[in-house]
């Protein structure tokens, strides 16, 4: 049994389809316009019934003047289906391009972000780097002034015992408090000086 191939209907762009309806639109108005002339003397007072078919005549003329202007009002609603498409498809093509622009946008924000957080970092770890050294130079500082303060007194041979307190461990201050309260020694004695209370004088023998 063979198998009947029907042919491929091609497409028709939009345009293609408004065109055409606008001609089918044409046809029909001046096919309207024909049938309309025709009926005219078959309604007319004063034909009366002198034609015999003229009855069926009218009524065929009206049927097909109704269809007539059913295809109008469909070619009609077609032409305005179609504007209404192609100003969805404009404003859709709009919304595309504000996509795209934003993208680009978002993706040129992103860049930003990134620089100004590593710009960021590079200033953070400069004030870090800053602070540092911020600190350094201040107690360089305090030992500047502290030498300034006590070489008046190294030169007299006292050392200011705050000063030295404050720099030395709590255990090594007391100790270093009791000795600064020992006797200097007498360069003609030959006693060796020791605590008040606690340790016992000691007398070295002269060499013979």
């Amino acid at each position: 049994m063979a198998t009947m191939v029907l042919p491929r209907e091609e497409k028709l762009s939009q345009d293609e389809i408004v065109l055409g309806t606008k001609a089918v639109i044409q046809g029909l108005e001046t096919l309207r316009g024909e049938h309309r002339a025709l009926l005219a003397p078959l309604v007319a007072p004063e034909a009366g019934d002198a034609e015999p078919g003229s009855q069926e005549r009218c009524v065929l003329l009206r049927r097909s003047l109704e269809a007539i202007e059913l295809g109008l009002g469909e070619a009609q609603v077609i032409l305005a289906l179609s504007s209404h498409l192609g100003a969805v498809e404009s404003e859709k093509q709009k919304l595309r391009a504000q996509v795209r622009r934003l993208v680009q946008e978002n993706q040129w924000l992103r860049e930003e972000l990134a620089g100004t957080q590593q710009k960021l970092q590079r200033s953070e770890q400069a004030v870090a780097q800053l602070e540092e050294e911020k600190q350094h130079l201040l107690f360089m500082s305090q030992i500047r002034k502290l030498d300034e303060d006590t070489s008046p007194n190294e030169e007299k041979g006292d050392v200011p015992k705050d000063s030295l307190d404050d720099l030395l461990p709590p255990a090594v201050a007391s100790v270093y408090r009791e000795i600064s309260y020992w006797p200097r020694p007498d360069p003609q004695s030959k006693v060796l000086p020791g605590p008040p209370s606690t340790r016992p004088s000691l007398v070295v023998p002269p060499r013979p």
